[in-house]
Parts: C-alpha cells; structure tokens; sequence
C-alpha cells in the first residue's frame, strides 16, 4: 500500500469515527428521523450527479423494488436505530458496537446464506460476542437511563448492515458499487424526508402537531446541532463514500474494508477530546476482542471483486 492510499485510508477511518460524535450532538436536538433523512437527502444529492454522468440512470430505475429493500436494510432502520442509541449511549461505545457488523455478516451469512463456518470462524464469532458481554459488564458505560435497550438497539442495526450486505449479493449484484450506493440512499430519502419535515425536532413532537409549532421548532435547533448534521452529512456519508470507492480502486476491496479495525480507535478517540468521554481498560480489551473476533470469522469468506458485487461498497458495510 502507498504512504497515500495508507493516509486516505486513517483520514477516512478518522471521518467515520467522527460520526459517532456528530450523531451524539445531532441526534438529541433533531431526532432520529431528522438525522437519517438528512443524511441520505444530502448523500443522494452528492452520489447521483456522478451516477447520471457515467449513465448508470437506467439502471436505478430498472432496480428500484430492490433498491428499495436495501434502503429499509442499510439506511432506514439502521441510521434510525444508531441515531436513537446516540441519544443514550457515549460516541465511543458506539463506534465499539458499530465494529460488530462484520461479525453479524458472518453469522447471518453462515444461517441465511449457508456460507461454511469453519472453526476459525465459529471461534472468531465466539471471541466477538465474549468481546460485547465484556463491553456491556463495564457498569461506568451504562450508567445513563436505557443505556442497555440502546445498546441492544445499536446492535440490532448493525444486524440489519449484515442483512443487508447478503441482500445486496443476491438482488443487487449487477449494479456498481456507485450506484448501489446512490440508488439506496435516494430510496431512502424518498421514504424519509417529507415525515422528517412534518414531524420536526423532539421540540415540536412535544407541542402541537400544526405547522407554526414544527417550523419553530426548526428555527429554535441550536447552530452547534445543525453543524453536526451537515457534517453527518457531507463528510461522513457523501465524501466518506467517493474516499471509499476511490480506495477500492485502487488498493482493492479487501484492503479498503480494513478500514473496519481503525474506526473505534477514532471513535474512541474523539469521544474522549470533545466529549470528555473516558476510556476504561475494560473498553480498550472488549474492543480488541471484538476485532480480533471480527477479523477471524471473516477469514475464508469469499471476498468478490468490487467492481461485481455492490455489497463492497453498498451502505450497508458497517459504516455510519
């Protein structure tokens, strides 16, 4: 790999740790909803120029259906879930549980797709999930209130990544991997902004349903909050990706998903500086676990060329 690939590669790991800060600050003062529709409503508008360009546009329309069922998979119910989680749970934990979507790929592509468990495997799974019993016994990270239903949630969206990823392989594998990308997430823009718009902040779910209320309660979401969604938005999911696919042209699939192993050292890492956030030693040896459980269940997995399986790229490869 060269020094530029090797720095895009940390710079892009740094970019996706990040998002779980901007979800932390986000999420509260907008909601979950809000901070799913903005992200994809912004991602579309960056990805499908470049798909209309290389004339791809026929495509998205020939699979709609389908892109529609990786929207639900990849988008819709897994930005929902985490952004609802960040309500709860500090940025640094989450990028910890964010790190078990390779691990969820493995066993729902072992139960969903009979892909052979070798005992690598079934010992890479079993040390990942001693990994988040060990994360979820550490008392200091699950003081808040509902900070174990957030958790349980975080995870049940990555499940849904890994879900998404072998749905993708079967109904998606004709398209590239841009406009897999592209085609989801205005999917998933279209099913979401207009309720996002409708129902407004928490600040106005709390109020009446009329519009004076909703609008006010958009004019009243602090600069700091509306920062992060356009952070969320422009660096983490439209430039995350064009800095992905350019990877993957470059040094190949395999290497740029190793991008996975970096994203908790960053999450960690930011949650610390910003958001004063503390890393336990307990923290530190679950998220090791989990990697090296994630990291041995995936070996022997067959890793297509990512030019012929969107999967590579898609939304839904455990990225926020």
């Amino acid at each position: 790999m060269k020094p530029r690939d090797l720095i895009e590669l940390l710079f892009l790991a740094a970019i996706w740790g990040g998002s779980f800060l901007f979800l932390r600050v986000a999420s509260p003062a907008v909601g979950p909803l809000a901070v799913a529709a903005f992200r994809v409503t912004g991602g579309a508008l960056m990805l499908l120029p470049l798909v209309l360009l290389s004339r791809e546009g026929p495509a998205l329309r020939q699979h709609a259906p389908q892109l529609l069922g990786a929207a639900l998979l990849s988008c819709i119910l897994p930005f929902m879930g985490l952004g609802q989680a960040a309500r709860h749970l500090p940025s640094g934990l989450l990028s910890i549980l964010n790190a078990t979507t390779p691990m969820w790929g493995a066993l729902v592509g072992w139960l969903w797709a009979r892909e052979k468990l070798s005992l690598m495997r079934a010992l890479g799974l079993a040390l990942g999930f001693v990994g988040v019993a060990l994360l979820a016994a550490d008392g200091h990270q699950f003081a808040a209130p509902d900070a174990h239903w957030a958790a349980a949630l975080a995870l049940g969206s990555t499940l849904m990544y890994a879900f998404a990823v072998h749905y993708n392989k079967r109904f998606l594998s004709e398209l590239s991997p841009l406009t897999n990308c592209a085609g989801t997430l205005t999917m998933a823009s279209i099913v979401l902004i207009a309720p996002a718009l409708w129902i407004g902040p928490p600040a106005a779910q709390a109020a009446t349903s009329t519009a004076a209320p909703v609008l006010g309660a958009w004019a009243a979401v602090s600069t700091q909050a509306w920062i992060a969604l356009l952070a969320l938005t422009l660096l983490c999911t439209g430039v995350a990706y064009l800095i992905f696919y350019r990877l993957i042209d470059r040094i190949g699939a395999s290497r740029a998903l190793t991008v996975t192993f970096l994203i908790p050292v960053f999450g960690m890492l930011w949650g610390a500086l910003f958001m004063d956030e503390r890393i336990t030693l307990m923290m530190v040896g679950s998220t090791g676990l989990i990697l090296l459980g994630t990291w041995l269940s995936n070996q022997g997995a067959a890793l297509p060329t990512p030019r012929n399986d969107s999967s590579v790229a898609s939304p839904a490869s455990g990225r926020t």
